[in-house]
């Protein structure tokens, strides 16, 4: 998500009151030092409410606003919007419920105040309401409604209609038309459809350990070689071509560069999957595995936080893959370290067979879209030097330290317990009638096969009781 920006805000009775303040772009920004995206068109928004949350995606730009009042939810049609030019300041008025015994500020404030700030976002929750919203331009008498004309791609550097390829978009992309739905229906879209297609019997299957199907390698075991970098003579002439043309390396006049930072991560995260899953050798299925694994590719999803990055690929490498376990996820990640501090050059040779992979089908539009750009983007040594991608694993390294299960969203840690549970009682009911099934047969046979049995039982016990202690949460 792009551009994350605070609100003014004050209640007067049963009103909330927002101020938006828009950045504005002033002049030429293009060699002036100022880093970052600027509101173009006013007009071009998307709006969600709930209970307590207020979104608004402006142009370029997400504002979040987190209520201590209930928002009325039952009449929200014709929420007018102001702008004042000469300010750049968005304002908006919207209702409020009338204070109830338990809200009430005069009462238990500071309890109010925890309270509040315990209320997550639910984005299951949020109301479109952009259709019923009207905005007037300092103090014309039009009213104007909303338009939805989002950029998208690399740096999201691209607008209108997106260039098809000759393929059909809904059988390779979630957004077959980028333009028309705003980041932040993208990341509503796809929390939806990550929640609807996690199969808590495909994760079980995998908790323990992983099932390798006859003549596969098991992908834990593999190990990376980053010193495997040199180019063929194929990638060496696409390199060429991509990078020959010195107006082809130029950054656009405005970009955000944590949101390029992040999705590089995104996309080489769900490389590394693919990596461990072929043991470096790619297959049919490695264009599918490379794109399905990044909501950057899949959602055209813009991300300027690396932690938002490594949620969304673990909640995918558990969701759509062959193998879905944590581990392996939480591997995955760290092989992404691995590569940012090691070699530059097995990236770049990564997104070169990325590319290769995406244009022998019809996910070729996403090679125009993001891989050409990113494969210029690690190429030019003066915006994407060594040191630049060391910092870049320092600090994916710190944000792995702080996601745990209880971050995806998913369940996990409840699925585990019962899983366990299930496990537990299944070995119990197992000796139970072994023992009784042996308590017909001689008195040596029997003390013989009660020793080997409750060796079994033991084992079995032991690492059951091993994963229950090492459940992170």
């Amino acid at each position: 998500m792009t551009n994350l920006s605070q609100i003014s805000h004050s209640y007067r009775e049963d009103v909330c009151e927002l101020e938006f303040q828009v950045r504005k772009a002033k002049g030429n920004t293009g060699g002036d030092g100022v880093v970052g995206r600027f509101v173009e068109n006013v007009r071009n928004c998307d709006i969600f409410i709930e209970d307590y949350h207020v979104l608004v995606y402006l142009d370029v730009q997400l504002y979040k606003f987190r209520s201590s009042r209930r928002f009325d939810m039952k009449d929200l049609k014709n929420i007018y919007f102001t702008y004042d030019t000469k300010d750049s300041v968005l304002r908006v008025s919207l209702p409020c419920l009338p204070h109830s015994e338990e809200e009430r500020p005069e009462k238990n404030s500071q309890e109010n105040k925890t309270k509040n700030a315990e209320r997550p976002l639910d984005l299951w929750k949020l109301k479109r309401i952009t259709e019923n919203c009207l905005l007037k331009i300092d103090n014309n008498a039009e009213l104007l409604r909303p338009e939805g004309s989002f950029a998208y791609g690399f740096a999201s550097k691209f607008r209108g209609k997106i260039k098809s390829c000759d393929c059909d978009l809904d059988t390779i992309t979630r957004m077959p038309e980028p333009d028309r739905v705003s980041p932040l229906q993208r990341l509503i879209d796809r929390d939806v459809d990550e929640m609807k297609n996690f199969c808590r019997d495909q994760y079980k299957l995998n908790f323990v350990e992983l099932q390798v199907p006859d003549g596969l390698d098991n992908p834990m075991h593999f190990t990376f070689n980053f010193k495997d970098n040199t180019l063929d003579r194929d990638e060496e002439y696409l390199l060429h071509n991509l990078t020959s043309k010195p107006e082809l390396m130029e950054m656009p006049d405005q970009y955000d560069p944590m949101e390029i930072d992040c999705g590089l991560i995104s996309i080489l995260l769900a490389i590394c999957y693919d990596v461990r899953f072929t043991s470096n050798e790619p297959n049919c299925e490695s264009a599918w595995t490379r794109s399905i694994l990044s909501a950057t590719l899949t959602y055209f999803e813009p991300f300027t936080s690396l932690k938002d990055v490594v949620i969304s690929f673990m909640r995918r490498s558990l969701i759509y893959p062959l193998y879905r376990n944590y581990e392996l996820s939480r591997q995955c990640v760290e092989d992404c370290i691995a590569a940012l501090q090691n070699n530059s050059q097995w990236i770049l040779k990564q997104l070169l067979i990325t590319h290769d992979c995406f244009s022998l089908n019809e996910r070729a539009v996403f090679n125009y879209y993001y891989i050409e750009d990113y494969i210029r983007y690690v190429a030019n040594q003066a915006i994407c030097p060594s040191s630049h991608l060391q910092m870049l694993a320092h600090n994916l390294k710190n944000v792995l330290f702080d996601v745990f299960k209880k971050n995806l969203g998913l369940g996990l840690q409840e699925l585990e317990t019962e899983l366990l549970k299930e496990l537990i009682t299944d070995i119990h009911i197992a000796a139970n009638s072994t023992s009784e099934d042996e308590s017909v047969e001689t008195e040596s046979d029997t003390s013989s096969d009660s020793s080997s049995s409750d060796d079994s039982d033991s084992d079995d016990d032991s690492v059951i009781e091993q994963k229950m202690e090492n459940l992170k949460l």
